[in-house]
């Protein structure tokens, strides 16, 4: 998920590197379609083999991503036969989802890396890209006369899109219909008080009113959406050691980098790290109200913490030795041409150069590069196409590559879409990413 869909945003646009200017064809490919393994690599000690590592944001979101109820009992069921060896999950925010996940996905993924997040959990490194490390909030994010503005939104919410009409008991029904009935009220906050506004636009689409008020205007730690939980796990047919995690500085949401080693068959050991950065926010409507947006309150200051916590995971993977593969849905990505015509739009391109200064895209010869949050994903409130789901490597090249190709791009979910009745929609909002690598022996 890019953003949350109270409201939508827009991209840039930058050329692609020359490294994607080689690309001539693409291979979609749907979970069990991974060709066979070469013979030369099998899995055996003192041999190179063939490592299948995919990413994938399920969008278990509560209502940031439509049709959740239909789609929750299939992506579980997917997850469990993915044709991977090693997979990093996102937004899988629930404590209960993550369960549910491992629970399905056993017999073929034994191995799990996780780590419970709340509100309290510290982040790690804490310096914003001066150095300085900001003050910790005080009083709560709605105080003073702000505490009338969300109220009046509230109350507007739970008039007209309420689970429970017209009960602060409820939740939201979506965030169509806050946005129809209710942008007006809400939007009193973005003017008056941002960070109220912060406060409940990553609390609305999964707390119930009445949890929103309480916490926006009692709790000074309150504005991370999924009461800071982080929605990244790994899953691995092979062992893993040396789990780990990076909480990263996150205005929204709780962004981290979960870090496992897995130990392959042929004896080799590799790095895994699980990350899923900031979007960048774009419009009025999603002012920047965190501590690490160089001092910009509009696109800019995302654009800025996505690019500080992309340095932070930079720094993060050097501090170990070894091969790593760097995944998941970074939220950004670079502008991909053909011809004249851009098949695929910017997203944070200069978050993009930075971390391809330092990593390898896991680009097989012959992909082409496509979206991955894609406007036509009927999951996807936006209308742009860009490729931020992606992987990455560490001490391997692009020889090391040999397949790519997007996952979960059919539409096999029956949802009741609203004005629409029931259609079939993808598993998620965003599609996965798989990469097979070639891994030397140690």
């Amino acid at each position: 998920m890019r953003l949350p869909l109270l409201l939508f945003g827009s991209v840039g646009a930058v050329a692609l590197t020359a490294l994607l200017t080689t690309a001539a064809c693409s291979s979609d490919d749907e979970p069990g379609a991974t060709p066979a393994p070469d013979a030369a690599l099998v899995d055996a000690p003192d041999a190179p083999m063939e490592l299948a590592v995919e990413t994938f944001n399920i969008g278990l979101a509560g209502a940031f991503v439509p049709n959740e109820a239909a789609r929750r009992p299939k992506v579980i069921e997917a997850i469990g036969a993915m044709n991977a060896d090693i997979v990093c999950l996102q937004e899988a925010w629930f404590e209960s989802d993550k369960d549910a996940i491992e629970a399905a996905a056993k017999a073929t993924f034994p191995h799990v890396a996780r780590r419970l997040h709340d509100l309290d959990t510290p982040i790690e490194d804490a310096a914003d890209e001066t150095g300085a490390v900001p003050p910790p909030f005080t009083t709560p994010p709605c105080s003073g006369a702000s505490v009338a503005r969300v109220e009046r939104g509230l109350e507007c919410l739970a008039a007209s899109c309420s689970t429970i009409p017209s009960s602060m008991d409820g939740r939201t029904t979506s965030t169509a219909c806050a946005i129809e009935s209710c942008q007006d009220r809400v939007a009193e906050l973005v003017v008056g008080a941002p960070r109220c506004y912060g406060c409940l636009a990553p609390l609305l689409p999964t707390e119930t009113f009445a949890t929103i008020r309480q916490e926006c205007t009692t709790n000074p730690k309150a504005g991370l959406g999924f009461n800071g939980a982080s929605g990244v796990m790994i899953l691995s047919k092979y062992p893993l050691r040396d789990v780990d995690d990076l909480v990263l500085p996150g205005t929204w949401n709780r962004r981290v980098v979960l870090r496992a080693t897995a130990d392959l068959p042929n004896g080799a050991a590799i790095d895994v790290h699980c990350n899923h950065l900031t979007p960048i926010f774009d419009g009025l409507s999603f002012p920047y109200t965190g501590q690490y947006g160089a001092g910009a309150t509009t696109r800019v200051g995302w654009e800025a913490e996505q690019r500080l916590q992309a340095s932070k995971l930079l720094t993060y993977v050097e501090q170990r030795p070894g091969i790593a593969v760097v995944l998941g849905d970074f939220n950004t990505g670079p502008e991909v041409k053909k011809g004249d015509t851009v098949t695929v739009e910017a997203e944070g391109p200069r978050t993009y150069e930075l971390l391809t200064s330092k990593l390898t895209p896991a680009l097989a010869a012959g992909f082409e590069p496509q979206c991955t949050y894609c406007g036509d994903n009927p999951n996807n409130n936006d209308t742009n196409k860009a490729w931020i789901d992606h992987v990455f490597l560490r001490g391997l090249g692009v020889d090391d590559v040999v397949t790519t190709e997007r996952t979960f791009i059919e539409a096999n979910v029956s949802a009741d879409v609203p004005d629409a009745g029931p259609v079939l929609v993808p598993l998620s909002d965003h599609y996965g990413l798989r990469a097979s690598l070639r891994v030397p022996p140690p």
